[in-house]
């Protein structure tokens, strides 16, 4: 086992960006959420205005 790393050039940084993981967690659920109130309110107003 090495106990110090040669290359550092070898090891990049893959984790993913703070606004991407912010994205994928709450924005976008909270877009879809959003998305379906709206639709439903639209049908209730079409049915109530038959």
């Amino acid at each position: 086992m090495h106990k110090y790393f040669t290359d550092l050039d070898d090891f990049e940084d893959d984790s993913r960006s703070r606004l991407l993981e912010i994205t994928e967690r709450w924005l976008m659920p909270a877009v879809i959420f959003l998305a379906g109130v709206i639709i439903i309110l639209a049908v209730c107003a079409r049915l109530e205005a038959l």
